[in-house]
């Protein structure tokens, strides 16, 4: 990479802190799920209270098995009335694209004698604006639906609204730099189906502990009481500038196996290497990356867990 474009998204990293920005969502699985029995089978299914659900807002939650591991995340939306007892309700289901025909399976599944019906959508795409860049810059007055992405409420627009905004969009591995500092945990990388929703941090915006029953509630509660899982997601920094690559083992002094990394990316404004990983809760006092391929370690650090 050229100093000019390494100062460049050095630049565009800085600003995208401060200020927001815009970037093309990636390819979704969009599931709607419509019928007299929409609203009541959905809420019986998933992690959060729908009857939270807003009119032109998007609800985080998971879906789960019934032993507590994730099945997909999702993104909830409605674009108008709910009938919260016996009446139509529709509700557009979004996921990651990967896990589409497993959440079908899932929730095919647990429709009995319900009027539930699940229809495939197409992806329409769209920008995401996000931070002051959404409310009071070049995105204010758009309508879309409000959706939080990176830890901040976010707009999500189509294509031909967005168009109307003369804004270049940030480049991907800026928008990477930011997921990993602000923790968002992305699946196929962070999240599979072998993941637990506390061990991700999925507990703080992906479940409403004071709702009714759902499949894998007692798991989840049951976490949630004896307040801990055997492990936990956590921000990482070395100060090699130089993407690990995800699968890394974390090794102690010892050269024991004490982790793994899921995602990293180059801090462009810092020279350092910023990442994700999986460790136990008690963590040792010194741990690296191991290379594979050298068996050289990186000497990698936590960082403080008060977001950027």
């Amino acid at each position: 990479m050229s100093i000019e474009r390494a100062e460049g998204l050095a630049e565009q990293l800085r600003d995208a802190r401060i200020e927001g920005g815009a970037f093309r969502l990636p390819p979704r699985s969009l599931i709607r799920i419509s019928g007299t029995d929409a609203f009541r089978y959905l809420n019986g299914q998933v992690t959060r209270d729908l009857g939270r659900l807003k009119e032109g807002e998007a609800l985080p939650a998971c879906i789960l098995t019934p032993k507590g591991k994730l099945c997909a995340t999702l993104f909830i939306h409605r674009s108008g009335p709910i009938d919260f007892g016996i009446g139509k309700s529709d509700l557009l289901v979004e996921s990651p694209l990967e896990v589409r025909e497993l959440l079908i399976e899932r929730l095919e599944r647990y429709i009995v004698a319900d009027d539930v019906v699940l229809k495939i959508e197409e992806d329409p795409g769209g920008i995401h604006f996000f931070g002051k860049f959404a409310v009071s810059g070049p995105g204010l007055g758009l309508l879309g639906s409000v959706v939080t992405r990176l830890g901040v409420p976010g707009l999500d627009v189509e294509p031909r609204s967005a168009e109307k905004v003369a804004q270049p969009l940030l480049d991907p591995r800026v928008v990477e730099v930011l997921r990993i500092e602000r923790r968002i945990p992305l699946w196929g990388s962070e999240l599979d189906t072998k993941t637990l929703p506390p061990e991700a941090g999925l507990d703080f915006s992906h479940i409403d502990y004071d709702r009714g029953c759902y499949p894998g509630q007692e798991v989840i509660s049951r976490l949630k009481s004896i307040g801990r899982v055997n492990r936990s997601l956590r921000l990482l920094t070395a100060k090699n500038p130089t993407a690990i690559p995800a699968g890394t083992a974390l090794v102690n002094s010892s050269g024991q196996r004490v982790g793994v990394i899921t995602s990293s990316a180059i801090q462009f404004d810092k020279g350092a290497t910023i990442a994700l990983g999986y460790l136990p809760l008690i963590i040792p006092e010194a741990f690296f990356a191991l290379d594979p391929l050298t068996g050289c370690g990186t000497s990698i650090s936590i960082v403080a867990d008060t977001p950027q």
